[in-house]
């Protein structure tokens, strides 16, 4: 996982599912309220294959699932308006933009991880998708 520029040469690595909480409760603390932390996460062994980008703010988050079935991505599909702002997270400080409702707790944030996870990359079933733009 990536998602701080010391992370180029060196991703945080995790290989179990009580790690995976570890690393979610970390970043959630380290994840300023502004500007909401954005990880790159890959199975080990290929980055250029499926992955996610889990966005983490306090008690909420983004998920973008791409992989070859879906090269221009999906993401997750929240509760909130489909008008509205986009919401923002950052990835090694540059803004990367969600659509407003694609917000989703954080519980849905850390199965979906697990699940990526447990599932050899596959995308996680416990998260409603829609399109990216």
């Amino acid at each position: 996982m990536y998602y701080l520029y010391e992370h180029g040469d060196t991703p945080v690595g995790v290989s179990t599912v009580d790690e995976v909480d570890d690393l979610v409760d970390r970043v959630c603390g380290e994840s300023p309220p502004a500007a909401p932390i954005l990880m790159d996460v890959h199975l080990s062994g290929d980055p250029y294959a499926q992955g996610l980008d889990i966005g983490i703010a306090v008690d909420h988050g983004v998920i973008r699932y791409s992989g070859r079935a879906w090269p221009r991505g999906v993401v997750s599909a929240g509760e909130g308006a489909v008008d509205g702002e986009p919401r923002s997270y950052f990835y090694m400080g540059h803004q990367r933009e969600f659509p407003p409702n694609s917000e989703v707790s954080i519980d849905v944030v850390r199965q979906a991880v697990k699940e990526f996870m447990e599932s050899d990359g596959a995308r996680p079933t416990c998260v409603h998708w829609q399109d990216a733009p």
